[in-house]
């Protein structure tokens, strides 16, 4: 059974460690001030995995689902402002093993180091 912090908007009184089930109603009435401002406090725990909680980590989830095009198009910018250079011709070249190296005759071997084929 979860345990639940309760505020009132109202007096700022506070309600903690308050045993409820998860379908049970939200407590409303303040014994303070008796005022209908009580809300629920999320504090973490099973709360942060409830639905419809608002914790900052659901918040930054819904923030990026809802900006998602925004935030691709800022990262598209920032690669065309600062490509990757292209490597060299040396480093792009053959892609062979030592093996099969080994296996090519003097005349494959002076292509593969010219050509990298």
């Amino acid at each position: 059974m979860p345990i639940y912090d309760y505020e009132c908007k109202s007096c700022g009184a506070q309600l903690s460690d308050v045993f409820q089930k998860v379908t049970d109603p939200e407590l409303t009435k303040c014994e303070e001030c008796n005022s209908d401002s009580l809300y629920r406090v999320v504090t973490g725990g099973i709360h942060s995995f409830m639905a419809g909680s608002n914790t900052i980590g659901s918040i930054a989830d819904r923030n990026t689902r809802i900006n998602k095009n925004q935030i691709n198009e800022m990262e598209a910018r920032k690669r065309e402002a600062n490509p990757t250079p292209e490597k060299p011709w040396y480093q792009t070249q053959g892609n062979k093993s030592m093996k099969d190296i080994n296996k090519m005759t003097d005349k494959q071997k002076a292509k593969y180091i010219m050509e990298g084929d």
